[in-house]
């Protein structure tokens, strides 16, 4: 499989788990401030996804600060079932 078709399925991916979430939070009305938390987590992620992939036209940029805290258990039990 090719890079760029790599990078396709991931972005498809990263689209339907964004949708999959903007159900949830609708659905719970969950606050603004948490969606935005949320939203700029993935924006860093897949920064760092493409940057490791070698798509940023050799831009540099350093890995973000990053807060270290625990998941939720939720979250815990998916990262352990696809093997972190």
């Amino acid at each position: 499989m090719e890079e760029t078709e790599i990078m396709e399925y991931l972005k498809k991916m990263l689209k339907e788990q964004l949708c999959c979430l903007g159900r949830i939070f609708a659905r719970h009305e969950v606050a603004d401030d948490v969606v935005w938390e949320v939203v700029k987590g993935l924006d860093l992620i897949h920064q760092r996804i493409v940057k490791q992939a070698g798509c940023l036209n050799g831009e540099k940029r350093g890995d973000p600060d990053i807060h270290k805290m625990e998941p939720h258990p939720g979250i815990t039990y998916l990262l352990e079932k696809i093997g972190k």
